[in-house]
């Protein structure tokens, strides 16, 4: 072999290991940062408080859980994107985020496709309707009914405008075709409150929110938002059982900065997995309304997809702004 064959072939190394797949064999090389897109004790941050310390053992870096709340989820989602694709950030993103916002926003949205790579899916954020317990409706087929018949007379809150509560709600007006005032609020326990007052007919909120009034019977839950029913909630039916068109729910899902390598994602998409699938974490995920979606990143491509289409195309048909 003569000196120019060693120096191409040198450069070539240097280039392999510069490359993104190169990044793997020296990863991870400093501290993971796993970005929240709410405040501490939100679901998502639970989350991830719960699976940092399982992956720190399984990887031998320390991992930190940062929130940056904001803008519906789209300043956590910027910082992501503008990292290093080199495998040391991760973002917990909702799928608001990925599907509602980039139709919802005019600055400052982040494109799944373009700006992001899957890691896996995390886990379903219970979302419930609920009712005083001396409201006339015992199931939810049954406030559809007389909303049918009382076109505008129901009213539903939410914790907001352009919220998942808001959407869902919205959906399942489209597709049973029932007419329903919506009532923002700005958080959820003051839109329950209205409801344990009787101001308004139905609210739509996270489960974790109203655990401890659905347990001491001061709410009754009509139904599960998305396809699925609630582990924790076995007898309310999921939206998708009554009306299978409208069947959205609210879920997280493990995204990086787009380019970061396959092998990396792979391996961080298996530590997690398992993470959320160890008893002891099951159980303190369980009494929050959450429970683990299992798959891969191609599960998340499977879920953000079809869920951009049809909300963007029903942000668009109602105007729905922010």
């Amino acid at each position: 072999m003569n000196r120019r064959s060693v120096i191409k072939g040198g450069a070539l190394a240097a280039c392999l290991a510069a490359a993104p797949g190169g990044w793997a064999q020296g990863w991870p090389s400093r501290p993971l940062r796993l970005i929240d897109a709410y405040a501490p004790g939100s679901a998502s941050d639970s989350v991830l408080r719960l699976v940092a310390p399982p992956l720190q053992a399984a990887l031998g870096q320390p991992v930190v859980v940062e929130n940056r709340p904001g803008a519906s989820g789209n300043i956590a989602a910027q910082v992501c994107v503008a990292a290093q694709p080199d495998g040391h950030t991760f973002l917990m993103s909702t799928n608001t985020m990925l599907t509602a916002n980039p139709h919802l926003f005019t600055t400052g949205r982040v494109d799944p496709f373009k700006d992001l790579s899957f890691v896996l899916p995390m886990v379903n954020i219970g979302m419930v309707f609920v009712v005083h317990p001396d409201s006339p409706w015992k199931t939810i087929a049954a406030l559809m009914d007389d909303a049918r018949r009382n076109p505008g007379k129901l009213t539903y809150g939410t914790p907001g405008v352009g919220s998942p509560m808001h959407l869902i709600g919205e959906l399942l007006k489209d597709r049973a075709g029932v007419d329903m005032m919506h009532l923002p609020y700005k958080g959820g326990m003051p839109m329950i409150s209205d409801v344990l007052a009787r101001q308004i007919s139905v609210g739509i909120v996270a489960y974790s929110v109203v655990a401890g009034f659905l347990q001491q019977g001061r709410l009754v839950s009509l139904a599960a938002a998305g396809s699925k029913r609630l582990s924790i909630l076995p007898e309310a039916p999921a939206i998708g059982e009554v009306v299978p068109e409208a069947g959205l729910g609210a879920w997280c899902a493990l995204v990086a900065p787009r380019g970061t390598p396959a092998a990396i994602r792979a391996r961080v998409a298996r530590e997690v997995g398992n993470a959320l699938a160890q008893p002891d974490i099951v159980r303190k995920l369980q009494p929050l309304g959450l429970d683990q979606i299992p798959g891969d990143e191609d599960t998340v491509a499977a879920l953000v997809r079809p869920e951009y289409a049809h909300v963007g195309a029903l942000i668009k048909r109602l105007g729905i702004t922010i």
